[in-house]
Formats: structure tokens, C-alpha cells, sequence
């Protein structure tokens, strides 16, 4: 019975994958399903009744789906809200729009019950049914944003008690508190729909500035009016708002007190979640009687909900302004703790001279979100005195001073010269273990030589190899960079000299455009999509020596070509001598035997993300993504001569991340390829499939977890991913369980290959978790795997999983 079950969910994987692909006889059915302010609903179901097939909406409230020609009976559901059946009959693509009603009476029974008991239930929801008031208060507005967000980090120094020539000197650990500071003056302006765009007059930056939050309206705000609120910078999931529709499904309310200022009676209310859920507030809200609004509030957030911070909260402060209702007054607070020092931090970001309804240019709210003046960075001490809505404290000041005098110093040849000795001074340390370092912080070079000892590899291809590498590094002024590495290696059992030359430029920071060369002399891998258990084999080696050339630019925003050419003579390893080390990890471990060979190649490849996101700063571009798939297609050529490879292959995909409101991050990818021409092919042209590990969880975006063994492909072939993080949506609501951080997963794949008639399909779920060491976070998980082949029919496997969390992109990946 489980193993029919199992197959009949693949058969409907397999289904779906198929009916995308060819599209004989199927139309798209695509459009929103909104509330009845026009909210859209993240997560909704569509069911297609007579298929039993279904999707969700996606953070636009979005669907799309190809069904078959003819009538489909087609149900929208939705928490809270009354469930609404259709029939649509599908000749021609078909948009139709839902929008739902809330099912009062369910509410209503929810406050019924508890309203003899708390009067606060009748106060959220007379805010609840007044939001959408609140929501279209105005068309458009503009305001100046004043933002001082600031880090205290609490470290153990050590310290010298007395003076250098008394005997009692020692050292002692001390606490110390350094500062991490940004400051901004900016223009802000905001549409009905949520649109947001900023203009920074004046920026200041002090320390480090990676944690602090609210450097950019761009962060995310807190618009409690709309039912969710997802901020990526600090968790992946969607907050529900206490003013949410399905409030009382999340919130329990309790009122605190009931207090006048003059004439208007405020209530004020405590909000704590029904369950140990992750993405819920937790405070206290004060409402303003009759209006139905919000003055303030001061909530904070579930720790299961939060990634870099361990811990957020927030104050809001609403004022009338010129008959409109207007947060003029946010503060943020976090927490974060690394090792054994702490940071506190705190932002404040205050609004003022609000004008409302002003005219603005046609696409004024575009793909550009944000733009930093040139002369935003060069105000004096006198501009931001003149500016600040208070003074800073002692620790701030001094940190501005510090920071100022450091400046002028660094302008100074004189003094960096003499910082810059004491780097650069030579000692032992720094020549066996840490490697040397010498740098020239007037001119922005920077030179690094290997240590010695990590010059001696004794487990090197080909047994015992001494190498050696350095880099030579410039920055410029524009953001232009400069990198220049090259390395060597010696093999003393085939007395072999080898290396590389590699040459890299970012030269144009707006357009993200950058140029590589690359010559070397080394060996190369066969097959970069070995599994773990052939990836070191000698059989996976070849001798390689390439010239190669890469180019990358932007030609308009979020269109990218890159470009290639590459010449490279490849050798087998027949006559090259191993050491015994690899016969100890492996059996049968005997190099591939193949004719010399070269190639000639050139390859394109255009990505395009529409309506990406971006910051312009003065001198750079700052990509934000965008809530559109990323296309891309490209196409190598290797020309043909004699004894060279010659062929043509084509390759395309798309993929997406994106937000499902409180149910957590959908990621999707769909890829395929073909030779176009397949005149002379070497082993290491070929494209591969590659195999399943035995125990090891690999990238679910890129590769299957089942396949038995990798193999070639040379005809087309389609290729497609699904991955799901719940992040913590069920087990948060699981006695003891929530307590645990553990968060569950689920996906499938699905690949089919006709030039071999092969079908695979997999489908998984698992549960991870995060952890992290200082700075440093990786999320551990484990999953159970069924996969599903005509070669082999059923197999099933637990596998386990690491992965990093990259912060400079927001994302887990290696």
C-alpha cells in the first residue's frame, strides 16, 4: 500500500514536469487572489477539483497553472476566509482574478467567546475592520528620514597596569565597548501599493557595519496595517501582523489598561502568540478609542524567527499629520552575541516634513529603489550638527572623533607609512605559519606571500609536491579592483614543474563588468560532476595546459552576457607516476586512457532577471533582486582542426526563489541542454548527470539524490528541481518540538533523458536546523529520500546534510 502511494505521488510529479514541458492541449490559467482590500493573499490553495492537482499563491498573491483543454472546476481556499468554487472551461489562456471574503461568522464566533472575558478582542477588531482605511490614507507621500543606527560591542582586552619601567607592570583582561555607527539624512517617498524609493543626502559610516540594521528603508519596515511583514535581513519567514484578518487564530489579546489624554480614551493591549510559533510579535499595542487605530506599539520577535540577530524588537510612535495618521518615530533594538563579546544595538529612525498627493514623474517607483548623492559621504561635523534631532552621547562622539582624526591620518602619507611598517615587518611567525603580508595603504596595494610552512604537500597528485603562491591586490578610489595571483607546484617523483597566472579586473562597478585571464599549466578533473566517491579518482584527472580569456558585464539592468574563449592541450596520465596513497583510498584506481587532444572554444551565455532591484551608490551598483525568475541561455562552440574538438552545445534554464507569506521559501529551477553538433568530442566534453552520494544530502537545486551511477548525455534533455523550507511553520506548533529550532523541508525532482529512455523522479522531506560558531552559521539537516527510476524501480535512503550561510547574499549555498 505505501509503495503505491509513493508511486502514484511520483506519477503525479512526473505528470506535472511532462505537461510543462510539452504543453499539447493545455492552456495557462494564471491571476491573484486578493482580499477585499486587495491585499494579496501569500499561500492561498487553488485546487483543480477534477485533476486532484493544485499550487499556491506565491508573496504577490500570484498563481499560475497549465491545465487541460476543457472544463475544470477550480477551489480557492484560504484561512479565515470563505472558500470560493469556480468553473472556468480552458480554450485559450484564461486570467481570472479571486478575490475572498473573510468568513465572519468563524471570526465572530472566535471573539464571542472570548469577549465576555476581555474587551481587548472587540478593540482589535474594530482596528481590523478600520485598516483598510488606514491602508489608503493617501496616493502617494514623500518625508525626510533622519536614521542613527549604532552598535556597542562589549569585548575582553588586555590591558598594561603601570608604567613600562615599573616592576609591578602586568596585564590584565579589561572590558571595553567599541562602536559600530551609520548615520543618514534621506528622502523617502512611498505609494498606496507599497512601492519605496530613497534619495540619501548624507550618509557617515563608523566601525563595522555589517549587523546593523536600518541603513536603508530598503531593510524593511513594519506596516502592522498589512496582514504579513517578511524582512529578509532578519528571518526568512512572513510575521503575522496582530491587525492581521486571522488574527484571532494567532493572538491572544489582553487589556492592560484603559488611560486618557484629554478628550481621547487609549487602550492599551497586550499581544502574546496562541502557540510558540516562529514568526509572531510579542508586546504591547496602545489603540486610540473611536478612531480605531494605532498610537504606538512595542513588540518584539519569537527568536525561532530570527537568523543573524538573537534577539529584535521594536518601538513605533503614530502622529496626526496634516489629517493623516503617520509613524514618525521608529526604534529597533537587537542583540547579538559572538564567542564571548556582545553587540547591543539600537536605530532610530525618525520622519518628518510629510507632503502627501504630490506629483511625481511617470515610473517614478522603478527598479532603481535607491540612490545615494555624490557629495553624500563628504558632509563636516558642522552639517550633520546642524541636522541631528539630538545630540549623541559621549560614546558616539568620541566615536565620530576617533573615526575623523583616523580619516585625516589616513590622508597622511607620513602616518600610513608608519602603520604600515609596523605591518609589514618580517618576522618568523609570519614566514612559517601566517605568510607575509606588505602593504601600502596610501596607494591602496596590498602584496601577500604564502608561509613557508604550508609549502610541503605530502599527499599531492603524484605523491610529495612543494608550491608556493602570492597575491598582489589594488583598490581604487572608483571601486575598481585589481587582483593578480600566481602560484607553481613541483612534483618530485615525476620531477614535474606546474602552475598558473591568474589575472582579474572589476572595472566598471556600475555595470558589475569584470575581466579574467588565465594561463596555466596543471592538471583538470574529466568529470566537475563526479560524485564524492570518484570526484579524487585518477581515472577523473587529466594533464591540462590553458589559455583562457572571461568577460562579464551588464549590458542593461538585470541583463548579464558573459563571455568566453579558451584554448587548452589535454593530456592523458598514462605514463605519470602516483604515489601510493590514492591505491589506499581507492581499488582499481588506473588513469583514463584517451588520445592527446586540444580545443579551440568560445561560449556566450545572457541571463536576464527582469525588474531587478538595485541601490546606486556614487561609485557602485548594489543588487536587490527581485521577485521575477532569472532566464538564462548559453552556447559553446569548439572550432574545429586538426586533432581539436568540434562541436555545438546549447543549454538553458530558469529559476526562482521566493516567499510563501508565513508558510516559508518555495525555490524552483528547470534546465535542460543538447549538442547541437557532436563532430569530435574528448571525454571531457561531455555533459554528465550526475550520480547520487551514498550518505551525503547534495545540492538539492542541482543535483538528484538516487541516481545510481553519472552518465553522458549528448541529446536534449529536462532537468527540474522543487525545494520547500517550512522554516519551522509545523514543528513551532509541536509540544516540545518548538523548542528545539528544528525546522522541516520537503521537495522533488524529476529528469528525463529520451536518448537513453530514461525517467527519474525523487521526492523528499527532512528536517534542519541552524547553528553557529562566532560569525560563522551552516544549518545542518537530515532527509529521507525516495526515488523512483524504470532502471531500478523504488529505492529509498536517509541522506544528511551541511550548508553555510553566505552573508553577502542573504542565502545558504557553498
Amino acid at each position: 500500500m505505501k509503495l503505491f502511494y509513493l508511486k502514484s505521488i511520483l506519477t503525479v510529479w512526473v505528470s506535472f514536469c511532462c505537461t510543462f514541458c510539452f504543453g499539447q492541449n493545455y492552456f495557462s490559467l494564471r491571476g491573484y487572489v486578493l482580499d477585499e482590500a486587495n491585499e494579496p493573499l501569500a499561500g492561498a490553495n487553488i485546487r483543480v477539483v477534477n485533476l486532484n492537482l493544485g499550487t499556491t499563491t506565491d508573496a504577490d498573491g500570484k498563481y499560475e497553472m497549465r491545465l487541460l483543454e476543457g472544463l475544470n472546476r477550480i477551489s480557492v481556499s484560504y484561512t479565515a476566509y470563505q472558500t470560493e468554487v469556480v468553473e472556468i472551461v480552458l480554450d485559450v489562456d484564461k486570467v481570472k482574478n479571486f478575490i475572498m471574503k473573510l468568513d465572519h461568522k468563524m471570526l465572530e464566533d472566535l471573539v464571542v467567546k472570548v469577549r465576555k472575558k476581555d474587551f481587548s478582542y472587540e478593540v482589535i477588531q474594530n482596528v481590523i475592520a478600520n485598516k483598510s482605511a488606514m491602508l489608503n490614507q493617501y496616493q502617494n507621500y514623500s518625508s525626510k528620514v533622519y536614521i542613527l543606527s549604532t552598535e556597542r560591542m562589549h569585548e575582553k582586552a588586555k590591558v598594561s597596569t603601570g608604567k613600562e619601567d615599573e616592576p609591578d607592570k602586568k596585564t590584565v583582561l579589561k572590558d571595553t565597548i567599541k562602536i559600530n555607527l551609520f548615520e543618514a539624512e534621506l528622502i523617502k517617498h512611498e505609494d498606496v501599493q507599497g512601492h519605496q524609493k530613497e534619495v540619501k543626502e548624507a550618509v557617515k559610516k563608523v566601525g563595522e557595519q555589517l549587523s546593523l540594521y536600518y541603513k536603508s528603508i530598503t531593510d524593511g519596515d513594519f506596516n502592522l496595517y498589512q496582514n504579513t511583514q517578511r524582512v529578509k535581513k532578519i528571518g526568512d519567514n512572513a510575521l503575522v501582523s496582530p491587525f492581521s484578518d486571522i488574527a484571532f487564530l494567532s493572538y491572544k489579546f489582553e487589556m492592560m489598561s484603559v488611560f486618557y489624554e484629554g478628550n481621547q480614551k487609549i487602550y492599551r493591549i497586550k499581544v502574546t502568540p496562541k502557540k510558540l510559533a516562529n514568526a509572531l510579535y510579542e508586546g504591547e499595542v496602545e489603540i486610540l478609542d473611536g478612531l480605531w487605530l494605532m498610537r504606538s506599539c512595542n513588540l518584539s520577535l519569537n527568536k525561532r524567527s530570527l537568523m543573524l540577530y538573537d534577539s529584535f524588537s521594536f518601538t513605533q510612535k503614530h502622529e496626526l499629520v496634516n489629517g493623516k495618521w503617520m509613524p514618525t518615530n521608529t526604534t529597533y533594538f537587537w542583540d547579538i552575541k559572538e564567542g564571548k563579546s556582545k553587540k547591543e544595538g539600537k536605530a532610530e529612525v525618525l520622519q518628518s516634513d510629510f507632503k502627501f498627493d504630490i506629483e511625481l514623474p511617470k515610473r517614478f517607483f522603478g527598479v532603481e529603489v535607491g540612490l545615494t548623492e555624490k557629495e553624500a559621504y563628504k558632509k563636516d561635523s558642522t552639517f550633520w550638527d546642524a541636522i541631528r534631532p539630538k545630540p549623541l552621547d559621549s560614546l558616539e562622539r568620541n566615536a565620530i572623533i576617533a573615526d575623523d582624526k583616523l580619516k585625516l591620518k589616513l590622508s597622511s602619507k607620513t602616518y600610513l607609512d608608519s602603520v604600515d611598517k609596523v605591518f609589514n615587518k618580517i618576522t618568523f611567525t609570519k614566514v612559517a605559519f601566517l605568510g607575509i603580508g606588505h602593504i601600502n595603504r596610501f596607494k591602496k596595494t596590498e602584496w601577500y606571500f604564502n608561509p613557508v610552512g604550508l609549502m610541503v604537500n605530502p599527499v599531492g597528485f603524484g605523491g610529495w609536491r612543494v608550491n608556493y603562491g602570492m597575491y598582489y591586490r589594488k583598490v581604487f578610489e572608483n571601486r575598481k579592483v585589481v587582483n593578480i595571483s600566481p602560484n607553481f607546484n613541483y612534483g618530485f617523483l615525476n620531477k614535474d614543474l606546474r602552475g598558473n597566472f591568474n589575472t582579474y579586473f572589476f572595472y566598471n562597478p556600475q555595470r558589475v563588468s569584470s575581466l579574467n585571464f588565465t594561463i596555466s599549466s596543471n592538471f583538470n578533473v574529466i568529470n566537475g560532476s563526479a560524485t564524492l566517491r570518484d570526484v579524487a579518482r585518477r581515472s577523473n584527472f587529466y594533464e591540462s595546459k590553458v589559455v583562457a580569456v572571461r568577460h562579464r558585464t551588464e549590458l542593461v539592468n538585470g541583463l548579464y552576457v558573459n563571455t568566453l574563449l579558451q584554448i587548452e592541450n589535454r593530456n592523458d596520465l598514462s605514463t605519470f607516476k602516483f604515489g601510493n596513497f590514492g591505491d589506499q583510498l581507492f581499488s582499481d584506481n588506473k588513469p583514463e586512457v584517451f588520445p592527446e587532444s586540444r580545443i579551440y572554444k568560445t561560449g556566450i551565455g545572457l541571463s536576464y532577471t527582469p525588474r531587478q532591484l538595485y541601490l546606486k551608490e556614487p561609485y557602485e551598483k548594489k543588487i536587490l533582486g527581485s521577485k521575477f525568475p532569472t532566464f538564462s541561455v548559453n552556447l559553446e562552440k569548439a572550432w574545429p582542426s586538426q586533432n581539436a574538438s568540434s562541436f555545438t552545445y546549447l543549454s538553458a534554464d530558469i529559476k526562482q526563489s521566493f516567499g510563501v507569506g508565513i508558510f516559508g521559501i518555495s525555490e524552483y529551477k528547470i534546465s535542460t541542454g543538447k549538442f547541437l553538433d557532436t563532430t569530435r568530442l574528448a571525454i571531457m566534453d561531455y555533459k554528465y548527470q550526475r550520480g547520487g552520494d551514498s550518505y551525503f544530502f547534495s545540492p538539492a537545486m542541482s543535483t538528484f539524490q538516487l541516481i545510481p551511477r553519472t552518465f553522458s548525455t549528448f541529446d536534449w534533455f529536462l532537468e527540474s528541481h522543487y525545494q520547500h523550507q517550512f522554516n519551522g511553520f509545523f514543528t513551532s506548533k509541536i509540544p516540545l518540538l518548538n523548542k528545539t529550532k528544528i525546522r522541516e523541508v520537503a521537495g522533488a525532482g524529476f529528469l528525463y533523458v529520451p536518448e537513453r529512455n530514461y525517467q527519474y523522479s525523487e521526492v523528499y522531506v527532512g528536517l534542519n536546523r541552524v547553528f553557529n560558531v562566532g560569525r560563522f552559521y551552516f544549518r545542518v539537516g537530515s532527509y529521507y529520500v525516495v526515488g523512483q527510476s524504470k532502471e531500478f524501480g523504488v529505492r529509498n535512503m536517509f541522506k544528511f546534510s551541511f550548508e553555510p550561510y553566505n552573508r553577502n547574499n542573504n542565502s545558504w549555498s557553498f
